[in-house]
């Protein structure tokens, strides 16, 4: 379970830099300070409830997301970086998952991200 983890809209995802080689300009995206503040939150609160136990083959990926309010940050955002986040310390690569299930309710509580992966049997 992960709680007030505010994850960055999917605009300030990424942030474009321009590469010049040769005269030729070279465009390209990399993760801003602000994304990166959250994906070190994120594996810092899975190492402090020590669940970084990898996990290996297929997984499903199960996310309920708790807000306050509805104009939270999308969920497409929060999965990208849940994702990023946890390859390396819950599984080797996120092409393990085949299966993600994501819920956002609306509570009157804090904001929370509850997050189950598990194996799938096959």
């Amino acid at each position: 379970m992960l709680k007030g983890v505010k994850p960055t809209p999917l605009n300030k995802l990424y942030k474009p830099i321009a590469k010049f080689f040769n005269g030729t300009c070279v465009a390209s995206l990399i993760l801003s300070i602000e994304s990166r503040e959250t994906k070190k939150h994120i594996q810092m609160e899975v190492l402090r409830q020590k669940q970084n136990k990898m996990l290996k083959g297929y997984l499903c990926f199960y996310i309920d997301i708790d807000v306050k309010k509805v104009k939270s940050p999308d969920i497409d955002a929060l999965l990208k970086q849940l994702y990023d986040a946890l390859e390396g310390l819950c599984y080797t690569n996120d092409n393990q998952i085949l299966d993600g299930r994501q819920r956002k309710h609306l509570n009157k509580g804090e904001d929370m991200i509850t997050i189950y992966i598990k194996n799938i049997e096959s």
